[in-house]
């Protein structure tokens, strides 16, 4: 049986050492179907299979590996108009993973010895008689480390004209990762001079660069051109919502089914559909292909594998500075529910963190948000699956300055209905977080908000619903539970103009609750807490009913704690 890959092997080391390997070859057909000249630009987030992908184009185009049988039976072995493209080009190689730096100078230092990896494999040039003096100049000082800036942002285009020189062919260009060195700073105004080099950079090796054939490079954000390739006119651009290429990236769920076939466990499509499916690029729906070759490395037991591969820090950055109106948003997210929102396909380096619709452009072009789209720039955003959820639910609970008991306690005292402890809590974190910027004039939603946020830690026991349609009006909280034998919950909070109406809002709150039936799509025990808030302070009271529905609706409930057990032996009722 074939050993799967999670170590990053090259397309060829996969095909030499027989390993498992899943058939992306068409995006050969999709690239020089579009054109052999141009420069594509690839992102979709890490460990998709960007850089697996970008060592099969160097396999395919490289001559240095002529005569290899890598290809065979694979899919574009098929297509024989392509064959004349085969080991026929001299490949440039660019891997830029490495140059992620804390300063501008260690920067150019990670550059130099990526630009040295890519100048290596054509040392050859230096043999040929006409190449100029200056070239093997820029060969020394790659190798000893001290090449200029001015060279070193050059280098590529002075490389093509030696290839050109030496074997009268232009090279195909390759670039893995380009916005590495700002992924993690995208809009941090230290990293301005990093860009301005690298805008620079892709400007002399893509567009003023006569002597080479097709560029291809991956990435993880889409820069937007005034960022970064302000005057390159000809690139062309695959992102997440492009639909040309989308099944080329990640693994379809046919490509699942004959992973799980092949190694024995097709029964586990459902968990690893929970897992690891939910991901959408363009028009296909995809599962994330590193954390599957984890599951089944790791003898089919789910986990938190992606998350462990790191690559979170600009998400992390935009989300600790995120206003009240997003967490709002990231809060409905993470209890299981779809937002609709803006997205940007492209971002402007001075731009990410002034405006509101980076955070969720990001965090779908980084792969923590399924986006779908619904017209006028707008989409439908969700967390794609379990394994991201706990990504960004644990992320989420360290947005503010609550501790993690303070999340366990305050959860524990809504499963216990415990009133009293509710308020005492709510009252904590109000008077000593800067949570919240509290007025008297304010609606519930800012207080719904940071109750939702708090009861995050539930999600995996409950459905949580904000703001929902539920029996008869919109409720503000509804938890429906999701293992046999727990408590629904419903919550209602009110806002109080002066601290003595604080007792008669808890009583509306609670009112409210039957009235409107908000517990219409619950059965059995269902809790009912009415909250009331005055600035930064809580009251809050809970009720136990018991729903059964009749043909008139609700037959009995019970108001109070201390008499349900009572009521319960009346009506002939177990309590369990």
């Amino acid at each position: 049986m074939k050993q799967v890959d999670i170590g990053g092997l090259s397309f060829a080391e996969l095909r030499e050492e027989d390993m498992y390997y899943v058939d992306k070859t068409m995006l050969i057909a999709d690239i020089l179907s579009e054109g052999d000249r141009d420069v594509y630009q690839f992102t979709r987030p890490r460990r998709f299979g960007k850089t697996t992908n970008l060592s099969m184009l160097d396999a395919f185009f490289n001559i240095q590996y002529k005569g290899n049988d890598w290809f065979d039976g694979l899919e574009i072995s098929e297509h024989p108009e392509f064959e004349r493209y085969k080991n026929a080009f001299p490949v440039i190689y660019l891997d830029l993973n490495d140059t992620k730096a804390p300063d501008y100078d260690s920067f150019i230092d990670m550059m130099r010895d990526a630009v040295a990896d890519a100048f290596e494999p054509h040392r050859y040039v230096l043999e040929c008689p006409v190449i100029p003096g200056r070239t093997r100049k820029l060969f020394d000082s790659l190798d000893e480390g001290i090449t200029p800036e001015g060279a070193l942002m050059t280098s590529i285009k002075s490389l093509s004209a030696a290839i050109v020189k030496s074997t009268g062919r232009k090279p195909v260009i390759l670039i893995d990762e380009y916005d590495c060195a700002v992924s993690d700073y995208f809009g941090e105004a230290s990293h301005m001079e990093t860009l301005e080099f690298l805008g620079r950079f892709f400007r002399s090796a893509l567009k003023t660069n006569t002597n080479r054939e097709m560029v291809y490079m991956t990435g993880v954000m889409q820069i937007a051109k005034e960022s970064i390739f302000s005057d390159l006119n000809n690139v062309s651009v695959d992102n997440i919502f492009s639909e040309h290429s989308g099944e080329r990236f990640g693994f379809t769920e046919s490509e699942v089914r004959e992973i799980l076939r092949y190694y024995g466990h097709p029964e586990k499509l459902d968990e690893v559909r929970e897992w690891y499916d939910g991901y959408r690029f363009g028009d296909a729906e995809v599962y994330n292909p590193f954390s599957i070759m984890m599951y089944i490395r790791n003898r089919f037991n789910p986990g938190l594998y992606w998350i462990n591969s790191g690559g979170d820090g600009i998400v992390k950055s935009l989300l600790n500075r995120i206003d009240d109106a997003n967490l709002s948003t990231i809060t409905d997210l993470v209890t299981g529910n779809v937002a609709r929102v803006r997205l940007y396909e492209s971002l402007v380096f001075k731009d990410v963190y002034a405006s509101d619709e980076s955070l969720f452009s990001l965090m779908a072009m980084t792969g923590y948000l399924n986006a779908v789209p619904v017209g006028d720039r707008r989409f439908d955003i969700s967390i794609p699956n379990r394994e991201v959820m706990g990504i960004v639910r644990d992320m989420a609970e360290r947005i503010r300055p609550i501790t993690d008991a303070g999340f366990i306690e305050f959860n524990q005292a809504v499963l216990d209905g415990d009133a009293e402890r509710i308020a005492s809590l709510l009252e904590e974190f109000l008077t000593t977080t800067s949570y919240l910027n509290l007025s008297d004039k304010i609606p519930e939603n800012p207080y719904e908000m940071m109750v939702v946020t708090l009861l995050i830690g539930l999600c995996e026991r409950y459905t949580v619903r904000t703001e929902r349609e539920m029996g008869y009006g919109r409720s503000d909280i509804v938890m429906i539970p999701k293992v046999r034998g727990d408590l629904g919950i419903v919550m209602e909070l009110k806002i109080a103009k002066t601290a003595k109406d604080m007792d008669a809002g808890v009583d509306e709150a609670l009112t409210q609750i039957h009235e409107m039936k908000y517990y219409k799509e619950l059965s059995g025990e269902v809790l009912l807490i009415g909250v009331c808030f005055h600035s930064k302070q809580a009251k809050a009271r809970s009720e136990i009913i018991r729903v059964r529905w009749g043909p008139f609706g609700i037959e009995k409930y019970c108001s109070t704690v201390e008499k349900r057990d009572q009521m319960f032996d009346e009506m002939g009722y177990s309590i369990s």
